[in-house]
């Protein structure tokens, strides 16, 4: 093989109109001569069945496609595919098309053009989009993809990586060792509640950099415990006026020793829920058998060791119901969660925002 064809991008059109397709073809051949090898798919199905097989460098989709339209399947590659470069090139332009595939991944929304000089602009523009090599890791937009899904994918992957997450005028990193959150910081804090303060932050951008070892390791709780209390410590922080968060942060730095990040402050620890030191060496220590999150129609959206998923989401569902039927009856409110707690250990319930979640650990 020549070095010319290993450096040919592979190119994917996605429409499902068969004319304009093979009009792409032609006019890749024409304009871009030998650089790009041309793949194209009548719609979704067809060209994630592609993408399994080539490293496609970039992918040039419709909007208007049957099934699996563009904005649905642009979200779909965002996630699948995050290093894959993607184009919207439509006949139905529209700001709200244009806002949605933009927010969703797209590097480029472009309108179809009706002339053979508007062709060459567009090839012009993606042949030099083709080119653009992106940097090593990958970039993405906290509102459309959370930060909890990223941590949770590197540390399932056993990855070692630094995440480093940029918003609010503010950054900062964590450290994720063979799938173990092993340091965070940001700003002048440091460990759990650095963690805390990164997982709150509204929106922003996040970048995966290679590992290197932190100064220190402040961190030694098992990741799915911390995404779940970071989770609950957010939901609790969202009804808190931001005007409150500002006056706590000025507070902190007013007496020396709490720093102020971003408007944000991490959340107070009750002095008796800190332990002691000279009780940590009796103390036994858990471990996470067992976690389930599933959706509102009991779909799975992520297992760990659940050997019995569809006995999981039946528990889930009969508890759900006897919630619903205890606030009817007492007007008490929501059920937020529920611990069933024994000898050899414990099993946290929540059911709330539309899906359940289920974690049972042992002490040993």
């Amino acid at each position: 093989m020549t070095n010319a064809a290993r450096k040919r991008k592979k190119v994917l059109f996605v429409d499902d109109e068969p004319a304009f397709r093979q009009m792409m073809r032609q006019l890749a051949a024409q304009y871009c001569h030998d650089a790009w090898e041309v793949f194209t798919a009548e719609g979704a199905g067809q060209a994630l069945s592609m993408l399994q097989n080539q490293d496609v460098d970039l992918v040039v989709l419709d909007v208007e496609m049957p099934v699996v339209d563009g904005v649905q399947f642009l979200a779909l590659l965002n996630r699948k595919y995050p290093q894959i470069q993607k184009v919207v090139l439509t006949g139905y332009a529209n700001e709200q098309y244009r806002a949605e595939c933009l927010a969703g991944g797209a590097e480029l929304f472009l309108e179809k053009p009706r002339t053979v000089d508007g062709f060459e602009v567009v090839f012009a523009t993606l042949n030099e989009l083709a080119r653009w090599k992106p940097e090593s890791g990958f970039r993405g937009v906290l509102r459309q993809v959370g930060i909890q899904d990223i941590i949770q994918m590197e540390c399932l992957s056993r990855h070692s990586a630094i995440l480093e997450v940029t918003g609010s005028g503010t950054r900062g990193e964590i450290y994720i060792q063979e799938g173990e959150i092993v340091h965070s910081q940001i700003g002048a804090q440091a460990g759990e509640s650095a963690f805390q303060l990164i997982i709150r932050l509204p929106g922003g951008e996040f970048n995966l950099k290679p590992f290197v070892a932190p100064p220190a390791r402040t961190i030694q709780g098992q990741w799915e415990f911390l995404l779940m209390e970071a989770c609950r410590q957010r939901d609790e922080a969202a009804g808190t006026d931001a005007a409150e968060l500002a006056q706590a942060a000025a507070a902190g730095s007013a007496d020396g020793g709490a720093s102020e990040v971003a408007g944000l402050t991490p959340p107070a620890v009750p002095a008796a829920k800190v332990p002691r030191l000279e009780g940590l060496a009796s103390r036994p220590r858990t471990r996470v058998d067992e976690v389930l999150i599933c959706s509102e129609q009991g779909e799975v959206l992520f297992e760990h060791q659940c050997s019995d998923a569809n006995g999981r989401i039946n528990l889930l569902e009969f508890i759900s119901q006897r919630s619903r039927q205890i606030t009817q009856s007492l007007a008490a409110g929501q059920l937020q969660r529920a611990e069933f707690e024994g000898t050899k250990g414990k099993m946290l319930i929540q059911i709330q925002n539309g899906c359940g979640v289920m974690v049972r650990v042992s002490r040993y």
